[in-house]
């Protein structure tokens, strides 16, 4: 199976995955300005791993190599879901979000939530999940819009 539990080695690949993922996937929902300020071009590598330290996750392999990795990092919340671009469209989110729903629901935990970007947006609606707000958040000095949305049981 190419999906296992994230480990502190996979730290520099999901950087990567996320860097290039903002760049190139997102990069046509987001402006140039917007795009740095989400993922800059030097990485906080301390903030990194202080916050996947914080977190339980996954990761989907391809060929060796990081396909892409999903994070949550309380209860019920998703925090972080990227897919590296040259496995796009391969249904690596999709297989780690069921991952993440199918080990959610083993530990008694059945209402998910995340803040998803306009990129990622259609991908949680897709999956069942529905708007509940939009809110505005600041990265490094830029203001996005991210879409706060849930999943219940049906």
């Amino acid at each position: 199976m190419p999906m296992r539990k994230w480990r502190p080695q996979d730290l520099d690949a999901s950087i990567e995955t996320f860097r290039r993922s903002v760049h190139e996937i997102a990069a046509a929902d987001y402006s140039p300005e917007e795009l740095q300020a989400w993922a800059p071009e030097e990485a906080d590598y301390s903030e990194w791993e202080r916050r996947m330290d914080a977190s339980q996750g996954w990761t989907f392999e391809i060929n060796g190599k990081l396909g892409g990795f999903i994070t949550t990092d309380a209860p019920g919340h998703i925090d972080l879901l990227y897919v590296h671009p040259d496995y796009q469209r391969m249904g690596v989110a999709s297989a780690l979000l069921e991952l993440l729903v199918a080990d959610a629901g083993v530990r008694g935990i059945h209402n998910l939530h995340t803040e998803a970007s306009r990129t990622a947006r259609p991908f949680f609606e897709q999956a069942g999940f529905r708007l509940v707000r939009t809110q505005n958040v600041t990265r490094n000095g830029v203001a996005f819009e991210q879409f706060v949305m849930e999943r219940k049981p049906h």
